[in-house]
C-alpha cells in the first residue's frame, strides 16, 4: 500500500531542509559552470549507457543548461542532479505497472544504465542525487558514494543495485534524505546490520523498502537513536520481531511509520507505537502481530491527526476498544482493516468519518446490518466490504449513494455477503464507478437500463446472484468494459448484439442462466479484445449466417457447453490457435472431429466435448499442456485406445460410455520411463476386454480408476492396494475372477471399492489389519464368494455402504457391526468428494444400490446413503440386535437367507431406518413392538416367514402394501381384520375351538393301550375267548327279548331276523378280523366257533 508517493515526500522533506536555490536555465543572468565540473559530468555521460538519449542536452560549455543539472546561482557550483528513470508519473512506480509489453519496453529503455564514474564526488557542492528508477544491471552501490561531504538528498531507489548496501554511506552526516528502496519480491540488496546509520542525526527520512534487513537483528535499536526521523519506510524486509525491552523511541516527531509486509508473527503491537501522537500515516499491513502489549494506553485516540490507517490482516485489531476509537479519528482519510478476523460490528463506529475517502473493511467475518448511515460518506471512493456476513437490503444504500451532490465513488465492492434487494434505476448517476462488484449475494430484480450510462465501468460482476430478467440493451453504452459477469443468476432472455459494441471486453460470462435465442456474427464481429468467452449451460443457439467465418478475436477459453452448436464440428474453431480451454459438450455435435483439430493448438489445458455424438477414431493429442483434463465421454468413438496417450502427464482423462475395444495393455505399460501424473482414468462402459496388467506402479498418482461394465477378465492386481493416492476404484460388470486382494481392504487411502458383478470366488479375507482406513463404500455383490463374514471386517470403521449380496456366504453374523462409526451414528458423513478442479472437473462418488426394493444410481447425496446390503446369501442364526440397533443406518436388507429366531425388538425411534427388507427367511413369533415406533420407515419387507399374530398399529405400518407382509399368518390392516378378541388383553380368550394336539396324542396312546390289554388276553386263551364271547350272547339274548316286549310288532318275522341277525353278526366277526389284521388261522377258529355259536342259538329257540 502506497498513500504517499515515495518522490512527492522526498520532494517535501528536502524543500524543507535547503535553501532555496534558483535553477540555472530560470535565471535570466545565467552562469555557467565550472569547467571541473562540467568534465565530470562529461565522464559521468561517458560511463552511463543512454539507450533514449536522455543526456543528449549535455554537450556545450553551459552544463548548468544540461537537462538534469541544477547549480548553484551564485558560485555555479552543480548543486543538484536529477537523473531519475521513468514511472507513471502518477504515483510515482517505477518499471510500471504497463499495460502492454510495448509500453514496458520503451520505459525501459528510457532507463540509464553501464556505471557512476568515481570521480563524480569531485562535484563537491552536490547536495541532490537522484538516480533513482534506472537499470544499473545489479551492480553494487558504489562505495565511494559515501564521500560526498555536502549531500543532503541521496535517492537510488528500485535501481538495480545488488548486493550489501554499504556501510560508507554512514559517513553522509549531513543526509536528510536516504531511499534505497529495492524492487519488491527480489531484494536484491541487502545489510545485515544497520550500525552504519547511528551517525546520520539529521536525517528526516529513511526508505529501505524491500531491503533484506533479516539478519539486521538491531534494525529498531539503531533506528530509535535517530532524533530528526519524520518518516520511516521498512515496508517488505523480512523483519520478525521488535525487541520487547524497547520501550521509548527518540523519533517522537514521526509522521509516517510503514513497517508493512514484514511478518511479525505472534508477536504483540509494541507500547511505543501509539505515543507517535504526530503520526499521520501508520501502516502495518500484513504484519500479522497478534494483539496488544498489557499495558497498553492511548490507542488510536492517541492519534488525532491520523489521515491513513492501515491495519490488514493483524488479529491485533479485532479489539472492541480499538474499534470504538475509529470513531474520533476525524481526519482519517484512509481505513483499511480487512483480514482481521473482526466479527462485532464496526460499521456504526464509522459514521462520523465526513473526509474518508478508502474503506477497506473486507474478509471479516463482520455479521451486521448495513446502516444507512454508511449513505452519508459521500466523498468515498473505494468502498469495500466484500467477505463478510453484511445483511441488510442493499438498494436503499446504493439509491442514497446515487443521490450524492457529486458522487465520487470508483470502486463498490459487496461480494460474498447476504445482501437482499436490488439495484437501483437510478445506478448510472454513479459515472466515475469503474469496477461494481456485487457477486456471491442474494440480489433479486433486474439490471437497470441506466447502468449503460457508466462509461467508465471497467468491471461488472453479479453472479452468483437471483437476477431475472433480460440483460438490457444499454450495457452495448459501457464502452469502458473489459470484464463481465453475469453467471449463476436466472436471467433470461436473448443476448442482446450490442454487446458486440464493447470492444475492450476481454472477459465475457454469462453461464448457467435462462438464456434463449440465437448468436450470430452480430454478436461478436467487434469484440476484437475478446480472451474468454463462457455463455454454455444456457439455452442458446448458434446460428452463423458466414460459412468460413473467422472471429475478430483470439480467444484463450472458449466455454460454450449446452449450447446448440451442431450437427457440424464448428470450422471457425480452426482459427482459434490460441486456446487453452475448450468446452463443447453437448452441443448437439453429430460429426467426426476432423484432422485439422488435433494439430491446430499448441498448450490445451481443458478439452471438454463429452455428450455429443461424435464419431470415428481417437487423434493424436499430443497438444494437451501437462496436467490437462480431457473428457471424450459419451460419444460413439470407436477402435483401440492409443498407447501415445500414456504420453502427456495429463491430469484427467475419460472416455467412458464409447465403443471403444482391445486392451489397455499398451497404454498402462508401453513406452513408460517415469511416473505419469494422472489422477482421474475413466474408461468405464465401453467394450474393452484382456487381462488387467500389473503396471500399476508407472500411476501412483492416480486418485480416480474406473474401469467398470467392459470385458476385463482375470485377476485384480493386489498392487493396486499400493497406490497411496486412490480414492476409488470402480470395476464393476466385467469378468474378473480369482480372490479379493486383501491389500485393497487394507489401503489406507481408498474410499471406494466397487467390484459388483464379476466372478471374484474364495472367501472375504481375515488379514485386515489396519483400523484406519477411510473406506466408506464396499460392493461385492454378485460375485461367488463364500464362507463367513470375518469379524475382522469391522475393523473397516469409516464404512458406510457395504454390499455383500447375491453371494454363497454362510454362517452367522458378526455383532461388532458398532464398530462402524457413521452407521452407529457416532459420526456425520461428509461429500464423497474424488476430484474437484475448479470450474473444470468436479468428480463425486457415485454407486448403483439397492434400496427401498429398487435400483437407484447415488451420486451427489451417495455421502447421506448408509445402507447394509446382505440379501440372497445363506446366512443362518438369528439376527443379531446390533445389526438393526445402529442409529445412523437408513438402509437394511438381509432377505432371501436362512435367518431363524425373532425379530429383534431393539429398534431405536431415534435412529434414520428408511428401508428394511426381512423377506424370505424363517423368522417367527410376533412383529416387535419397537418396528412400530420407526417414523421415518417409508419401506418394509417382512413376508415369507414364520411370524404370527396381529401386526401392530402405529404412525407407519399400515401405510405399506399388504404385499409387505403376505406369507405369514399375520393379521390386522392392510391384511384382513383379525378375531375381535385377538390381541385383546381385557378379553379372556375363547380357545374351545383350539385343537390341544397333547390331549389328542394321549388319548390316542390311551386307545392304542386300552384295547391291546383287551384284546391280548383273547388271543393268548381260549377259555378267555369264550367265557368273553358267553357274556356277550346273554347281553344281545337280553337285549333282544327287551326289545320284543317293547315293540311287539317285530314278533310276526321273529324267525328270519333271528337268521339275519345271526348271519350279519359272523359277518361283522369276519371284517373285524381284517379291519385288525388278525392272522389267517385264528380267522378260522373265530369263524368255526361263530357257526357252533349259531347253531346253539337256532336250537335254544
Amino acid at each position: 500500500m502506497k498513500t504517499l508517493t515515495s518522490s512527492s515526500c522526498l520532494w517535501l522533506f528536502f524543500l524543507s531542509s535547503l535553501c532555496p536555490l534558483s535553477l540555472s536555465n530560470q535565471n535570466s543572468n545565467p552562469t555557467l559552470c565550472i569547467p571541473t565540473e562540467r568534465l565530470v559530468l562529461i565522464q559521468l555521460k561517458t560511463n552511463l549507457i543512454d539507450r533514449a538519449n536522455r543526456l543528449s542536452s549535455w554537450v556545450g560549455h553551459d552544463c548548468c543548461s544540461w537537462s538534469g543539472v541544477v547549480c548553484n546561482n551564485v558560485t555555479g557550483n552543480v548543486q543538484e542532479l536529477h537523473l531519475r528513470g521513468p514511472d507513471d508519473g502518477i504515483h510515482g512506480h517505477c518499471q510500471g505497472p504497463y499495460d502492454t509489453d510495448e509500453e514496458l519496453a520503451e520505459a525501459s529503455k528510457q532507463m540509464l544504465g553501464g556505471t557512476v564514474t568515481p570521480s563524480v564526488t569531485k562535484l563537491v557542492r552536490l547536495t541532490y542525487f537522484d538516480l533513482s528508477c534506472n537499470d544499473f544491471g545489479l551492480s553494487p552501490i558504489p562505495t565511494f558514494f559515501g564521500s560526498f561531504q555536502n549531500l543532503k538528498y541521496l535517492n537510488l531507489s528500485r535501481s538495480q543495485f545488488s548486493g550489501e548496501i554499504p556501510h560508507q554511506l554512514g559517513n553522509l552526516s549531513t543526509l536528510r534524505v536516504l531511499d534505497v528502496q529495492d524492487t519488491p519480491l527480489f531484494s536484491n540488496l541487502h545489510s545485515k546490520s544497520l550500525k552504519w546509520l547511528k551517525d546520520l542525526k539529521d536525517l528526516q527520512h529513511l526508505d529501505l523498502s524491500a531491503v533484506d534487513l533479516a539478519s539486521a537483528l538491531d534494525w529498531l535499536q539503531v533506528i530509535s537513536t535517530l532524533p530528526s526521523l519524520l518518516q520511516i519506510h521498512v515496508s517488505l524486509c523480512g523483519l520478525t520481531q521488535f525487541h520487547s525491552n524497547l520501550t521509548e523511541v527518540s523519533f517522537t516527531s514521526l509522521t509516517v511509520l510503514d513497517l508493512s509486509y514484514n511478518i511479525f508473527d505472534d508477536s504483540l503491537l509494541p507500547l511505543w507505537i501509539f505515543g507517535l501522537n504526530k503520526l499521520v500515516v501508520l501502516d502495518l499491513t500484513n504484519c500479522f502481530i497478534s494483539g496488544l502489549n498489557p499495558g497498553t494506553h492511548g490507542g488510536f485516540r492517541s492519534m488525532p491527526y491520523l489521515r491513513t490507517l492501515g491495519v490488514a490482516s493483524n488479529s491485533f485489531v479485532n479489539s472492541s476498544s480499538l474499534l470504538n476509537e475509529l470513531s474520533s479519528l476525524s481526519n482519517l482519510r484512509f481505513l483499511d482493516v480487512s483480514n482481521c478476523n473482526i466479527s462485532a460490528p464496526i460499521l456504526g463506529n464509522l459514521r462520523n468519518l465526513s473526509f474518508i475517502v478508502h474503506l477497506d473493511l473486507s474478509n471479516n467475518q463482520i455479521v451486521e446490518e448495513i446502516p444507512k448511515s454508511l449513505s452519508n460518506l459521500c466523498n468515498l471512493i473505494t468502498l469495500d466490504l466484500q467477505s463478510n456476513n453484511f445483511s441488510g437490503n442493499a438498494s436503499e444504500l446504493l439509491e442514497r449513494f446515487c443521490e450524492c451532490e457529486s458522487p465520487k465513488l470508483e470502486l463498490l465492492a459487496f461480494r460474498g455477503n447476504d445482501l437482499t434487494g436490488q439495484l437501483p434505476r437510478k445506478l448510472g448517476r454513479l459515472k466515475k464507478l469503474g469496477s461494481i462488484d456485487l457477486a456471491y449475494n442474494q440480489l433479486t430484480g433486474t439490471i437497470p437500463d441506466s447502468v449503460g450510462n457508466l462509461s467508465l465501468l471497467k468491471t461488472f460482476q453479479m453472479n452468483i446472484n437471483q437476477l431475472t430478467g433480460s440483460i438490457p440493451d444499454t450495457i452495448g453504452g459501457l464502452l469502458s468494459l473489459n470484464f463481465l459477469d453475469l453467471s449463476y443468476n436466472n436471467l433470461n432472455g436473448s443476448l442482446p448484439e450490442t454487446i458486440g459494441r464493447l470492444g475492450v471486453l476481454h472477459f465475457l460470462t454469462v453461464h448457467h442462466n435462462l438464456l434463449t435465442g440465437t448468436v450470430t456474427e452480430n454478436h461478436l464481429t467487434n469484440l476484437t479484445s475478446l480472451k474468454t468467452l463462457w455463455i454454455g449451460d444456457n439455452k442458446l443457439v448458434f446460428k452463423l449466417s458466414v460459412k468460413n467465418w473467422i472471429p475478430p478475436f483470439q480467444l484463450e477459453v472458449l466455454r460454450i457447453g449446452s449450447c446448440s452448436l451442431g450437427p457440424d464440428f464448428p470450422s471457425w474453431l480452426q482459427s482459434q490457435t490460441s486456446l487453452a480451454e475448450i468446452d463443447l459438450a453437448n452441443t448437439n455435435i453429430s460429426d467426426t472431429i476432423p484432422e485439422w483439430f488435433w494439430t491446430t493448438f499448441s498448450s490445451v489445458t481443458f478439452l471438454n466435448m463429452s455428450h455429443n455424438n461424435i464419431q470415428g477414431r481417437l487423434g493424436n493429442i499430443s497438444f494437451l499442456a501437462p496436467g490437462a483434463v480431457l473428457d471424450l465421454s459419451d460419444n460413439h468413438i470407436r477402435g483401440l485406445l492409443p498407447g501415445h496417450y500414456n504420453r502427456p502427464d495429463l491430469d484427467v482423462l475419460d472416455l467412458s460410455y464409447n465403443e471403444l475395444s482391445g486392451s489397455v495393455d499398451e497404454f498402462l505399460c508401453f513406452g513408460i520411463q517415469e511416473v505419469r501424473q494422472l489422477n482421474v482414468l475413466n474408461l468405464g462402459n465401453n467394450n474393452m476386454s484382456g487381462v488387467i496388467s500389473d503396471c500399476w506402479m508407472n500411476w501412483e498418482l492416480l486418485v480416480i480408476l474406473n474401469l467398470e461394465k467392459n470385458q476385463f477378465s482375470g485377476m485384480i492386481p493386489s498392487s493396486l492396494g499400493n497406490i497411496s493416492t486412490l480414492l476409488s476404484l470402480d470395476m464393476r460388470g466385467n469378468k474378473l475372477s480369482g480372490n479379493l486382494p486383501a491389500s485393497l481392504l487394507n489401503s489406507k487411502s481408498l474410499i471406494i471399492i466397487e467390484l459388483a458383478e464379476n466372478e471374484l470366488v474364495g472367501s472375504i479375507p481375515t488379514s485386515i489389519w489396519r483400523h484406519n482406513t477411510n473406506l466408506k463404500l464396499l460392493s461385492l455383490s454378485s460375485n461367488k464368494l463364500k464362507g463367513n463374514i470375518p469379524v475382522q471386517i469391522c475393523h473397516l470403521s469409516s464404512i458406510q455402504i457395504m454390499d455383500l449380496s447375491h453371494n454363497d456366504l454362510s454362517g452367522n453374523l458378526p455383532t461388532c457391526f458398532t464398530n462402524f462409526t457413521v452407521i452407529s451414528g457416532r459420526e456425520k458423513s461428509s461429500p464423497f468428494l474424488l476430484y474437484d478442479a475448479i470450474f473444470q472437473n468436479q468428480v463425486l462418488g457415485s454407486a448403483s444400490l439397492v434400496t427401498k426394493g429398487r435400483v437407484s444410481k447415488y451420486d451427489n447425496i451417495l455421502y447421506l446413503v448408509t445402507t447394509l446390503d446382505m440379501s440372497d446369501n445363506k446366512f443362518s442364526g438369528p439376527i443379531p440386535n446390533e445389526l438393526v440397533a445402529l442409529l445412523g443406518l437408513r438402509y437394511l436388507n438381509v432377505s432371501q437367507n436362512n435367518f431363524t429366531g425373532r425379530i429383534p425388538n431393539v429398534f431405536s425411534k431415534n435412529g434414520v431406518l428408511e428401508s428394511l427388507d426381512l423377506s424370505i427367511n424363517h423368522l417367527d413369533g410376533k412383529i416387535p413392538s419397537t418396528l412400530s415406533a420407526l417414523t421415518g420407515l417409508s419401506f418394509l419387507n417382512i413376508s415369507y416367514n414364520n411370524l404370527v399374530g396381529r401386526i401392530p398399529t402405529g404412525p407407519q405400518l399400515q401405510t405399506f402394501n399388504a404385499t409387505s407382509f403376505i406369507g405369514n399368518e399375520l393379521c390386522g390392516d392392510p391384511l384382513p381384520a383379525c378375531s375381535p378378541d385377538i390381541g385383546n388383553p381385557n378379553v379372556k380368550q375363547d380357545k374351545s375351538n383350539d385343537i390341544d394336539w397333547i390331549l389328542v396324542m394321549f388319548t390316542f396312546i390311551g386307545l392304542i393301550v386300552g384295547f391291546w390289554i383287551i384284546t391280548t388276553p383273547l388271543i393268548v386263551s381260549k377259555g378267555w375267548r369264550n367265557a368273553y364271547y358267553n357274556f356277550l350272547e346273554e347281553i344281545c339274548i337280553k337285549l333282544r327279548n327287551a326289545i320284543l316286549i317293547l315293540f311287539p310288532c317285530f314278533k310276526r318275522h321273529e324267525a328270519r331276523h333271528e337268521m339275519l341277525s345271526s348271519s350279519n353278526q359272523v359277518q361283522q366277526f369276519e371284517l373285524s378280523q381284517y379291519i385288525f389284521g388278525e392272522p389267517k388261522g385264528f380267522q378260522k377258529e373265530l369263524s368255526s366257533e361263530a357257526s357252533s355259536s349259531t347253531h346253539n342259538i337256532q336250537q335254544s329257540y
